[in-house]
């Protein structure tokens, strides 16, 4: 009955075994053993055991059997080990061997139980492949990666957890993770996530966090968590991984303040525009009137009239420039010539408790602006740095060359290319991140509102203007008790827009012979106001209220010198639009637009195509100017 017990189990025994002599001659082998090493049982039997291994366990084998044999010792009786086999077609084995002992007829034989271990080498090999790749991923990812326990401590942190944190792995391994937080409450509500299930339902999403450096300075982080957790679903922690998001906050920001000067600018713009046209009216009703005979005291209210609808001018100016939408008269300029040639200008204006100092680059690259823009620009930031230093302190005036190779966090706005750099920097008061983020709106001061240094609120704003017109861009770097450096950035020489009109004031007015002139104009006052100056130039003049009802007059009657046109128009099309329509089917016909600011000419390629170009508000002696010099133009 033992017999058939032990023959069942040797038939159905999921390990290889085998008996053998004390020579080592194979006496029994089961079916497992077979297949394992490939072997039929009538090819193993009789043969020496050594068939079956490999490598050098065959003679570690037939050393220990020799002993066992000569002392009795038995290294390898009882105890189970690794050992490599030999298959049948000469593939290594990994195999477990365990050996056992028994006498039979005055005669000693040896039994093996081999197991083997080819599947579980493989998944070891898989296993620890896996760990080296997680190894160099975990410790080459340049964001910080935690790795917490279930008891929410933390386990181990990556290389880059240090380099941003500053921490030394041992001061946070098998602590909490609240030392990192800025925001005490912010670290509850991370625990009580991980400690529920809403960890599990978001672990994707990235949430937005702030934390704490080890020198205390706070940073916004973006956080991703994983839960750890076991095939079965045992929770055995999770993996936050932590990106330091100070760049790009500060890029949104920058994003942010570009739109909102965008808006602003175009409001501006918009309303200086509108203004435009009501000074255009004022200005040009006041000179008509200058024209008539009129008391002396008459004459005295009329000249200051006008003399304050200029002022307005001059401030709508100032409001177009920072809405990006005046004309600019551009030409090429060394800036390092530009500050030598106001130095001295603005050591008399500052005062002589400030210490006035230049730093210019050799080999400053030429670019292209506005000059008066440029000494504007200047001035205003010299008279902001006095205001700033009531108590003296050092100015410098500062150029370099600056080349972008890719889109700078500093400049983000400005493609890759060369430029030239001119910059203020005073050691003054310095301002605070709130002020610094307002610097460069409209009506906005820090100056109180009478007396000396007193703020319109338009400095900045206009420079910021003007430069991003040019193409350029401008920063300012500042912090309460460090003084501010304002730096403007312009294209190295490039091409630019050439623009008309001079003030012409007091200029000589040139008559008209009686050209026939077709003026185009949606506002009624300025349309019935330049009718009336035309005429007091001598010219012929027809009235149309936009382009649309100018084309049906032009197509009754052609018999027309010169049209005159605004630019921006209800109805479809445009001045620029309609002067485009005149070159094709009027060609006789010259055309001069007029404009209260730049943007829709300088958005269009038909501006060298134009045969003049008039800025509003104009002088009598500006139009009687460009109404000569287009119809005697070639």
């Amino acid at each position: 009955m033992e017999a058939l017990i032990l023959n069942a189990i040797l038939q159905s025994a999921v390990a290889g075994i085998l008996s053998i002599t004390s020579s080592g001659i194979i006496r029994t082998v089961n079916p497992m053993l077979c297949k394992m090493f490939g072997y039929e049982a009538d090819e193993l039997i009789g043969q020496n055991v050594s068939k079956l291994m490999g490598g050098n366990d065959r003679r570690h084998h037939d050393n220990h059997m020799a002993r066992y044999l000569e002392t009795g010792e038995s290294r390898i009786i009882g105890f189970g080990r690794e050992v490599t086999g030999r298959h049948k077609d000469g593939r290594l084995l990994p195999l477990h061997l365990s050996m056992g002992q028994f006498n039979a007829n005055g005669e000693t034989f040896f039994t093996g139980v081999l197991i083997d271990l080819s599947k579980q080498k493989v998944a070891e090999e898989q296993l620890t492949y896996q760990q080296a790749r997680f190894r160099a991923v975990y410790e080459c990812l340049p964001d910080p990666v935690i790795i917490v326990n279930a008891n929410m401590r933390v386990s181990t942190v990556n290389p880059a957890f240090t380099r941003v944190f500053g921490y030394p792995a041992t001061d946070i391994e098998g602590k909490t993770t609240e030392s990192i937080f800025a925001n005490r409450d912010d670290w509850v509500e991370e625990c009580n996530r991980r400690g529920g299930n809403s960890l599990a339902d978001a672990s994707a999403s990235a949430r937005q966090i702030e934390f704490r450096r080890s020198g205390g300075e706070v940073f916004p982080g973006s956080v991703v968590s994983t839960i750890i957790e076991t095939p079965d679903g045992q929770r055995l922690g999770h993996l936050d991984v932590i990106r330091d998001i100070t760049a790009e906050k500060r890029q949104e920001a920058q994003l942010m303040q570009a739109q909102r000067m965008e808006a602003i600018g175009q409001l501006t713009g918009g309303i200086a525009h509108d203004f435009n046209n009501i000074l255009t009216v004022v200005i040009g009703n006041v000179e008509l009137l200058e024209m008539q005979k009129i008391e002396e005291a008459s004459q005295t209210l009329v000249r200051e009239a006008r003399e304050a609808a200029e002022i307005g001018a001059r401030l709508t100016d100032r409001l177009l420039t920072f809405g990006r939408r005046q004309l600019l008269e551009t030409r090429h300029i060394n800036l390092n010539e530009f500050v030598l040639g106001l130095i001295e200008i603005l050591r008399r204006t500052i005062g002589e408790n400030i210490d006035v100092s230049t730093v210019l680059s050799s080999d400053l690259a030429l670019t292209k602006a506005d000059t008066g823009e440029v000494e504007n620009a200047v001035l205003n930031l010299a008279i902001n740095a006095r205001d700033a230093m009531p108590k003296g302190g050092r100015l410098v005036i500062e150029t370099r060359n600056l080349e972008i190779k890719e889109p700078h966090s500093t400049h983000p706005d400005l493609p890759p290319g060369h430029y030239v750099a001119l910059s203020v920097s005073d050691t003054g008061q310095g301002m605070t991140p709130q002020v610094q983020a307002r610097a460069f709106e409209p009506f906005f001061t820090t100056k109180r509102s009478g007396g000396k240094g007193r703020g319109t609120g338009l400095g900045l704003a206009t420079i910021y203007g003007f430069v991003k017109q040019s193409g350029g861009n401008v920063t300012i770097a500042s912090a309460p008790g460090a003084g501010t450096k304002v730096e403007i950035i312009l294209p190295a020489v490039r091409m630019a827009n050439t623009a008309t009109s001079q003030n012409g004031q007091g200029a000589q007015v040139i008559q008209g012979g009686g050209q026939r002139v077709l003026v185009v104009e949606d506002n009624d006052s300025v349309r019935r106001l330049t009718q009336r100056r035309l005429i007091e130039l001598g010219y012929r003049v027809d009235l149309a209220c936009n382009a649309v009802e100018a084309l049906e007059l032009l197509a009754v009657d052609a018999k027309f010198d010169l049209v005159f046109t605004d630019v921006v128009m209800p109805g479809g099309l445009s001045g620029l639009d309609l002067a485009r329509e005149i070159g094709h089917h009027f060609p006789h016909v010259r055309v001069m637009i007029t404009t209260g600011y730049a943007e829709e000419v300088l958005d269009r390629s038909d501006l060298e195509h134009m045969p003049a170009l008039l800025r509003k508000p104009y002088s009598q002696s500006d139009l009687a100017r460009a109404m000569a010099r287009t119809l005697s133009a070639p």
